[in-house]
């Protein structure tokens, strides 16, 4: 079993590089989605992204009103938001830097190299797209350049599960928060409707997957694919799924077993993922639904910590 130290460096690594590239995702949907839109239709779009990132009253301690310009450089670079792109590369590199010697020199070369990358795009001023394409790209680079070069053991493993238990809370959340926006809120048109449930998809990287399954956009189905889809990989059934196996193969349980509390959580869940319809969610409240898997989500990370992370520290 590997120390805690390095176990908890990488689960975060994992998981601030992984909200990093969901923040950047929802960001350049958001701005492209406005660019092709009228601004009154969408004059609401911002204020619902600051609400995914977690970080509304902090937002509104700082701002008057949420805009473009406002949301760029709050989710983007802010130091006050501990959970900004820049923020959370800065932490996944800090902890890459403390245990360079437990990854790949690949690895920890793609994650100084992002760093320094978006410092550059800072100090040039570069623009919210370029921004963000910059930062979805080294994601892909990220998870490519650990498949292709660490061994898959404890610390893998411990990796994965960061990345993947953040992408399925994000998710659910992204759900949940456009589910109100668009069902529940002000009343507009079915045209512009559609259009914002295209950007739902689209911040999740499922728009191509979903037009070919299915030929209209109607929420039911966005909701289904988001929750239930055993084959997407931002699904949140597919990452507790994986979720599961790594915390297996962490602990050596047998599968249908589970030897701690973020194993047993992590198996309910999954198991009611499977076997839940989604006119029963709908029919039992989709908001409910959604709050329960996030606070889910959080306990599972906060058993994980407590279970592996972690360590006695001498007085």
């Amino acid at each position: 079993m590997m120390l805690s130290r390095i176990a908890d460096s990488l689960f975060w690594i994992g998981r601030y590089m992984e909200r990093a590239d969901n923040t950047a995702r929802i960001l350049d949907v958001n701005y492209h989605m406005l660019l092709e839109q009228p601004p009154d239709t969408y004059k609401l779009r911002w204020d619902p992204l600051i609400t995914v990132t977690g970080e509304r009253t902090r937002f509104y301690q700082k701002y008057d009103e949420a805009v473009a310009r406002t949301a760029f450089d709050f989710l983007g670079y802010s130091e006050d938001n501990p959970n900004s792109i820049a923020q959370c590369i800065i932490r996944a590199r800090e902890n890459a830097r403390t245990i360079r010697d437990r990854i790949s020199r690949e690895l920890w070369e793609d994650i100084n190299g992002l760093y320094h990358k978006i410092n550059r795009l800072r100090d040039e001023g570069e623009d919210l797209a370029r921004f963000c394409d910059a930062v979805k790209r080294g994601g892909h680079r990220f998870h490519g350049v650990c498949d292709a070069t660490l061994p898959r053991d404890d610390g893998w493993h411990f990796l994965q599960a960061g990345c993947v238990l953040e992408r399925a809370e994000m998710t659910a959340r992204i759900l949940d928060v456009h589910y109100h926006q668009l069902l529940e809120g002000p009343q507009i048109l079915n045209e512009a409707r559609s259009h914002a449930w295209m950007a739902v998809l689209k911040s999740v990287a499922a728009y191509e997957f979903y037009k070919r399954q299915y030929t209209q956009i109607e929420p039911e189905k966005v909701a289904e694919l988001l929750l239930l889809d055993s084959r997407h990989p931002r699904s949140v059934r597919f990452n507790l799924g994986l979720l599961q196996n790594s915390l297996y193969a962490i602990s050596g349980s047998v599968p249908g077993t589970y030897t701690n509390e973020a194993e047993r959580l992590t198996g309910r869940t999954h198991e009611q993922l499977t076997y839940d319809s989604i006119d029963e969610i709908f029919a039992g409240g989709l908001h409910n639904y959604l709050e329960e898997l996030q606070v889910t989500c959080r306990t599972i990370g906060a058993q994980i910590t407590e279970t592996y992370l972690y360590y006695a520290v001498s007085a």
